[in-house]
């Protein structure tokens, strides 16, 4: 994304709770947007402070599988899923 790009997104964990971290980096600079722990969904915007990579990290702290959902919309070239 480029600096002051916007992304509407909404995620679940399909009724599992997740710890999360949306992030940005790129250029040499880090930001976290925000952070939650045993959170089960989120909705809101994700405005670019920076160009670069910006988006969530997920971990599922369970002994139970968790499916993520994410929906968005907004200003950015691609979604890239990293394991």
């Amino acid at each position: 994304m480029k600096a002051g790009d916007k992304a509407y997104f909404d995620w679940t964990a399909n009724g599992a709770a997740v710890n999360f971290d949306a992030h940005g980096d790129g250029g040499g600079r880090s930001i976290s947007y925000k952070k939650g722990r045993q959170v089960g969904e989120d909705t809101g915007v994700i405005q670019a402070a920076f160009n670069g990579n910006h988006g969530w990290y997920w971990r599922n702290r369970s002994d139970k599988d968790v499916t993520m959902t994410l929906r968005t919309q907004g200003d950015y070239t691609e979604i890239k899923r990293v394991d």
